[in-house]
């Protein structure tokens, strides 16, 4: 692929929100990424980007379809819902295009983030509320009841992400020019962004680095050049047929989420509800790719090539999901093994669901982990009307493994087929999962060396068999089964020995099985149509078996540990365990989670911005400085001027009349800093003075007192605000610039603050 740097600044206000909001708080709600900062989706930057390419085409075709329309759809897709519905032409060739264009969702710079995330307080000012209301058409004013407050993001950043051309290799110079050159000029046609971006909100200016081509190459070309050649796809040749291999080698994959990454297990409306897993046909992909040898892909077909679903990691190892023969109370930490003994008493007993394990040792609590899945809300424009509809795709929610999280996955081969060194081929950034163009599934991978499951003998009685992945298994007829004497059939098979399901151990109430069918749903990415459904066996299910023939050995144990059993073992299906000490076990606790140290009431310093990010992101932190000043300003003004107002206007301030109070109002209006000329003369008035026979009567001593040195000097104002300043600062050394800045406005607010909450008491006190 061929990265390209993507920043975007914001020019102004902007919001990308999630379509929800807090009752009776905010109507309106930012997308937040994981440092709780406002970031744009790549979806949300794919539309609007897409837009300013197509103004481009448009006007280099003419106004009607032509090549470099077909160069649109090359870098961003085809739109077969738009087609389907005509509002544009629809294809004739082989099928819907794939995008070429990879995009990253756009954030705030990691040191900056980084930085942030030790000052939550400043952090704060990043976003705002924004109030609003809904106009009347026919008589011009504000509508009952239609006040909402928006929550918005300050403008003034610079969001950064990453975009990739995908099979840039297969382009030529020509050709990637062109690339380069057409996603530039749309770059440049983008000014706004994000919702009410028609009402003056999220205006932007777009920046791309990468290949040496911008929108001027465009000028001189009366006509782009060919499109590359499709990717061909050659029909494999029959694979030998697999023989029972005794040794393998393996590689341990630790994948960590950059961004969040959806495994489609279940659309329900609009609605797609992700997997706590990543499956094994969707690494397949990727490792072949890495892997890049003739070798791995024939092994792949005959079922030589492994690779296991990506699960959450517990404890440093590769998680397995926890049996559906162990249940626990509500609110128990105790579990109960139902293969082993009755199903305990005392309320209902529940599984545990879509949660994971690393193992079991007797006597030790059990570890479970479970995987943190989030909700990302997203929609489609329509053209036209400028708003989503559902004809296009309308409003839809995409439930997917958060990002952060960290997973294990193991590629087995057997050993010698591949080259030595093999496993750091898989080390690097993939992309995985549903929607991956559109910033979804980034994914770092780290390969090492792995053992495989060791020769072991198995407890005597029944063989137990947890499967740690779906089987999918079939009768006698070669229809897709869930039935355990099929299963018990194709296991016999693989270990050499001829197995009888068990249905009930024994008197005593435990079950001989404890399994459940599964349905799984396959999709053809290139047609986007659905495959023909998947029935097999849960991940998780335990079942019993008799060996009514035939002698199991370790080695068959081991060999059927590591290649799985039934049918697509290359795409994660197939993984069980054999005679697991877990499947012997009656009761055991389960581990506790380790305290975090929060909520200690203990306090820790907040750390100051290094220099390297006060230097780069100078203007942006000013703007944030000064925004949570202010507000800490307001806050802490009403504070004062409803408990310690005399503090401010003296202890006698309520015997100076109104008027001469109306005139102060208008001398902190125009302040300049302590000091100030007009202050000083008007300050002046405020005593007594002798007109010739008559004493003018002047205000209370101690109001003029006060008022002196809050307009005198330039530390009064903050001693009487007592601002959390260090935390509202990135650097300490800031605070005496911010206070020199802010000082006319902290005064002007405070005696403004302060002279209404006297006039409010006079009014209560019954005077005019």
């Amino acid at each position: 692929m061929t990265e390209l740097a993507l920043t975007v600044t914001m020019l102004g206000d902007w919001h990308v929100g999630t379509g929800t909001g807090r009752h009776a708080f905010v109507d309106r709600l930012l997308q937040r990424d994981g440092h709780d900062l406002p970031y744009i989706p790549a979806k949300t930057l794919t539309g609007v980007w897409r837009d300013g390419c197509e103004t481009v085409v448009h006007a280099l075709d003419g106004g009607a379809p032509g090549p470099w329309q077909e160069w649109l759809e090359f870098l961003f897709g085809s739109q077969p819902a738009l087609e389907e519905l005509g509002v544009i032409p629809g294809r004739t060739d082989d099928g819907p295009r794939p995008a070429a264009v990879f995009l990253d969702s756009l954030h705030y710079p990691a040191d900056l983030a980084d930085a942030l995330g030790g000052k939550p307080m400043l952090r704060q000012a990043v976003t705002f509320l924004k109030p609003g209301v809904a106009i009347d058409d026919a008589t011009g004013r504000a509508e009952d009841k239609k006040l909402r407050f928006e929550e918005m993001a300050r403008g003034g950043a610079t969001l950064s992400g990453r975009a990739a051309i995908r099979g840039a290799a297969r382009l030529d110079e020509e050709q990637l020019k062109c690339a380069s050159a057409l996603l530039d000029a749309g770059a440049r046609l983008v000014e706004s962004i994000g919702g009410k971006r028609r009402r003056g909100a999220g205006r932007c200016r777009i920046s791309l680095q990468g290949p040496p081509a911008d929108w001027k190459w465009l000028r001189d070309r009366p006509s782009p050049p060919p499109l590359p050649d499709p990717v061909g796809v050659t029909a494999p040749g029959a694979p030998a047929a697999a023989e029972p291999q005794d040794r393998w080698e393996g590689a341990e994959l630790r994948l960590v989420l950059r961004r969040p990454l959806v495994a489609h297990a279940r659309t329900v409306g609009n609605a797609v509800r992700s997997a706590a897993f990543v499956p094994g046909s969707a690494l397949l992909p990727a490792v072949l790719q890495r892997l890049d040898c003739p070798e791995a892909a024939l092994a792949a077909r005959r079922g030589d090539l492994v690779v296991t679903n990506a699960t959450v990691e517990v404890d440093g190892r590769l998680g397995q999901p926890v049996p559906l023969a162990l249940v626990h109370g509500k609110s128990s930490t105790t579990w109960s093994n139902l293969l082993t003994c009755a199903a305990p008493g005392g309320g209902p007993a529940e599984p545990f669901e879509d949660d994971y394990t690393a193992g079991y040792r007797p006597g030790e609590p059990l570890a479970v982990q479970s995987c943190t899945r989030t909700e990302h809300t997203h929609n489609t424009i329509d053209d036209r009307r400028q708003r989503p509809v559902e004809e296009v795709g309308g409003l839809y929610t995409y439930q997917a493994m958060a990002a952060g999280t960290e997973l294990r996955a193991q590629v087995r081969v057997p050993e010698g087929l591949l080259p030595a060194g093999w496993q750091e081929r898989l080390n690097g950034t993939w992309r995985l999962g549903r929607s991956r163009k559109d910033g979804y599934g980034l994914t770092e991978v780290t390969a090492g060396p792995a053992g495989t499951p060791a020769a072991r003998t198995v407890p005597p009685g029944p063989l137990r068999v947890w499967l740690l992945s779906d089987v999918l298994v079939t009768d006698e007829r070669l229809r897709p089964s869930s039935r355990p004497q099929d299963l018990a059939a194709e296991l016999g098979r693989a270990l050499g020995v001829q197995l009888r399901p068990v249905a009930d151990l024994d008197g005593s109430g435990a079950l001989g099985r404890v399994s459940e069918p599964r349905r799984f749903e396959s999709w053809h990415q290139r047609w986007g149509l659905p495959r023909a459904s998947l029935l097999g066996i849960r991940a998780g299910s335990c079942l019993s078996f008799e060996i009514v023939g035939g002698t199991l050995t370790p080695q068959a144990v081991q060999r059927v540990e590591t290649a799985g059993v039934g049918l697509r073992r290359a795409e994660g299906f197939g993984q069980l365990r054999i005679g697991d000490p877990l499947l012997y076990a009656e009761t055991g606790e389960t581990a506790q989670p380790e305290p975090d140290g929060t909520g200690t009431g203990q306090t820790t310093a907040e750390p100051d911005f290094p220099d390297s990010v006060l230097q780069d992101h100078g203007g942006l932190v000013d703007i944030l400085e000064e925004a949570a000043w202010r507000q800490e300003i307001r806050r802490h003004s009403e504070k004062v001027a409803r408990d310690r107002r005399a503090a401010v206007l003296g202890e006698n301030h309520i015997d100076v009349p109104p008027s001469q109070l109306g005139a102060l109002r208008m001398l902190v209006s125009r302040l300049s800093g302590p000091g100030d000329g007009q202050a000083e003369t008007w300050l002046s008035r405020l005593r007594p003075t002798q007109e010739g026979q008559e004493l003018r009567r002047g205000w209370p001593e101690d109001t003029v007192t006060s008022l002196t040195a809050l307009l005198r000097t330039d530390d009064r104002i903050w001693a009487l605000l007592d601002l959390p300043e260090e935390k509202i600062t990135a650097a300490a050394s800031r605070i005496s610039r911010l206070r020199a800045r802010l000082w006319p406005e902290a005064v002007r607010t405070l005696v403004e603050d302060c002279l209404t909450a006297h006039a409010c008491a006079a009014r209560e006190r019954g005077e005019d």
